[in-house]
């Protein structure tokens, strides 16, 4: 992809990635702090930071070593490459391999060892930390091939066909905030507003979403998005699509 081509999907209504699992031209976001042993160093691509800091959505790659972190906030992270263990203070663990969508909740707290250079996309929100006795962090294996096995009905906005929407949930906090899972929705024509932000990586099926403004998103398999809240326009699924996905 050419720098002009990066900036316009960077700039789109609806900041995305394409070939999330191979794109390079990444930008050096240093040594990870708080090391343990080693030098892990990051590096990654931006699709979205609020402008109160809030929220932060991306691609994320890190080389090999170990250190200290505490999730300032609830962030879903889907693993595309790799391999790590993830250990909370309260002695949890985590083995992070291609394929692992983890919903780490606010205050988790611990190290990280990366055996082998990881890759993810992200969604983080701050928020106040979850209750001491919170259990563990969810976490799904192979969103790709996992049942979807409740049943969401049809989308209600239908301009042509009929979609029907299914899914998984991974996590949802109080009020219904920060919700996690995978989503699926069959072929047809609907009105799309987004009233709430939200990150999607679609890993199978295709789709155009068309802005408002007449800006066209073409959607296929790897591509990571960033829908903003208030994002109003149209999509087409063409076949059958799933994501993996967080609403703030």
């Amino acid at each position: 992809m050419t720098q002009a081509a990066v900036k316009a999907v960077e700039q789109s209504s609806a900041p995305h990635i394409y070939d999330a699992k191979s794109v390079g031209d990444l930008k050096d976001w240093g040594v990870q702090p708080d090391a343990i042993e080693g030098r892990s160093h990051s590096s990654g691509r931006l699709l979205w930071k609020s402008g109160d800091q809030q929220v932060e959505s991306g691609l994320w790659v890190c080389t090999p070593g170990s250190w200290r972190l505490s999730m300032p906030g609830d962030e879903l992270c889907y693993f595309l490459s790799g391999r790590a263990t993830y250990t909370e203070h309260n002695g949890e663990t985590i083995e992070v391999t291609p394929g692992t969508a983890v919903h780490f909740p606010a205050g988790w707290s611990g190290r990280c060892d990366v055996h082998e250079t990881l890759r993810n996309t992200y969604m983080l929100v701050k928020s106040e930390a979850t209750a001491i006795d919170r259990g563990a962090a969810p976490l799904m294996r192979q969103p790709e091939s996992i049942e979807a096995s409740a049943d969401w009905g049809a989308v209600p906005t239908m301009i042509e066909g009929k979609s029907m929407t299914s899914g998984k949930l991974l996590h949802k906090g109080p009020g219904g905030r920060n919700e996690t899972g995978i989503w699926v929705c069959t072929p047809g024509y609907w009105n799309c507003h987004v009233i709430s932000d939200e990150y999607c990586h679609f890993i199978r099926g295709s789709a155009t979403y068309t802005h408002e403004s007449g800006e066209v998103i073409e959607i296929r398999p790897d591509t990571v998005a960033y829908f903003p809240k208030d994002w109003k326009g149209t999509c087409r699924v063409h076949d059958t699509v799933r994501k993996v996905y967080m609403i703030r």
